[in-house]
């Protein structure tokens, strides 16, 4: 039996991605914060990248997390608390992802 294939590394993009997300905040919103076009936002997301690079400090300002978290995917700056909801975030389904981050949206607005 061959070897099952691992599933890819999360980027750069889809964590920027997740976490515009998880900030509720549509593409237009975040470009408009970060004073880039939304264009350059999908690129970003896709990791077609363009001048992400530049911009990673403001992106992880905007986004409240670590310059670290953005880059590499450390979550070393986490709080216990943050990281362990994060784990069990990535644990996951991506049915599942969507139900939990409108629950957080919806218990974040009372």
């Amino acid at each position: 039996m061959p070897p099952k294939k691992q599933p890819p590394a999360e980027t750069v993009g889809a964590r920027i991605r997740a976490l515009r997300l998880a900030a509720n905040l549509t593409q237009d919103e975040f470009a408009a914060k970060l004073e880039v076009s939304r264009s350059a936002i999908a690129q970003w997301e896709t990791d077609r990248a363009g001048q992400v690079r530049d911009n990673m400090e403001r992106i992880a300002k905007v986004l409240n997390t670590s310059l670290g978290y953005l880059v590499s995917g450390e979550t070393g700056s986490l709080l216990g608390d943050e990281l362990a909801l994060m784990r069990l975030y990535r644990a996951c389904s991506a049915e599942d992802r969507k139900m939990l981050l409108l629950t957080a949206r919806r218990l974040a607005r009372s």
